[in-house]
């Protein structure tokens, strides 16, 4: 996966961007998920950081975005939580605006009778095309591996 929205560009803009895939090291049931994301968004907010997370219970990828120390120092925090496992780094760099400005922390787990493409699809509108495509085509490689 190589998101070209998420790339080294000329001039520095003070944002940054990070994307990573992991699997979960267990099973989380619904609370644990939404304690979990609670936690993440007041550290997201606090650190200046915006993103998504798709999840399908088995395979997780987020995009962070901010300032590249903080989503550097949150992607290490990631890396040795014992709750991730398989952390693949996808892909970092600089990058000319957030992709979503307005969330600490979206989350999508496809609905019993939809696919991990249809929610992934109601978060990207707003994304530059070449980043919502590449979300898009994780999403829909996922439900095709179901």
């Amino acid at each position: 996966m190589r998101l070209t929205g998420c790339r080294t560009i000329e001039g520095n803009t003070g944002l940054y961007c990070l994307v990573y895939m992991s699997s979960p090291s267990h099973e989380m049931g619904q609370e644990e998920v939404k304690g979990l994301l609670r936690r993440a968004k007041v550290n997201n907010d606090r650190d200046g950081i915006t993103g998504i997370l798709i999840h399908d219970r088995r395979r997780y990828l987020q995009y962070l975005e901010g300032d590249q120390a903080k989503v550097e120092g949150t992607f290490a925090r990631i890396s040795i939580d014992p709750r991730h496992r398989a952390i693949i780094r996808l892909h970092s760099g600089t990058i000319t605006r957030r992709q979503f400005p307005d969330w600490a922390m979206a989350s999508r787990v496809p609905a019993m009778e939809g696919t991990l493409k249809d929610s992934v699809q109601r978060l990207v509108q707003n994304c530059d095309r070449d980043v919502a495509d590449e979300l898009l085509k994780f999403a829909a490689a996922r439900d095709r591996a179901v």
